[in-house]
């Protein structure tokens, strides 16, 4: 569930170095009208780490994986996005949408997910519009 008590729409999986990217994507799709989970706003001290991540990734109607070389080496990214490509396997982009902040290789199974490439945009408006773009599918 998200912060207000309804169901959460979208999970932002992403890897703590991104906290600002990931914090500024959530926000932009709740100012979208879409009800979020993060973990810089919703993973509390004392609570259950693993429960929450679980929840966000079984819940959420879509999980935004926000792609960088930190996420790509992080465990618990991979075990978010991996989660969410097993929710609808033959339609993946159902569940699971990339961002790509970096120039980053992608491989295996992660490759055949096409991404909103945000490497080198410097524009928030075109941001904005290419992040809210590819994921207004998840209603």
């Amino acid at each position: 569930m998200a912060r207000d008590g309804r169901p959460t729409e979208i999970f932002v999986s992403y890897s703590p170095a991104d906290t600002a990217w990931a914090t500024w994507i959530a926000w932009e799709l709740e100012a979208a009208g879409y009800r979020t989970m993060i973990q810089a706003w919703d993973f509390v001290p004392g609570t259950n780490f693993i429960d929450f991540m679980d929840r966000g990734v079984s819940e959420a109607q879509l999980v935004v994986a926000v792609l960088s070389r930190n996420y790509l080496t992080s465990r618990y990214g991979r075990l978010e996005w991996q989660a969410a490509l097993r929710a609808d396997p033959d339609n993946p982009s159902n569940k699971l949408v990339t961002i790509r902040l970096e120039d980053v290789q992608l491989e295996g199974l992660l490759s055949t997910i096409t991404w909103v490439d945000l490497l080198g945009v410097t524009d928030s408006g075109q941001a904005r519009a290419l992040s809210r773009g590819r994921t207004s599918g998840s209603r």
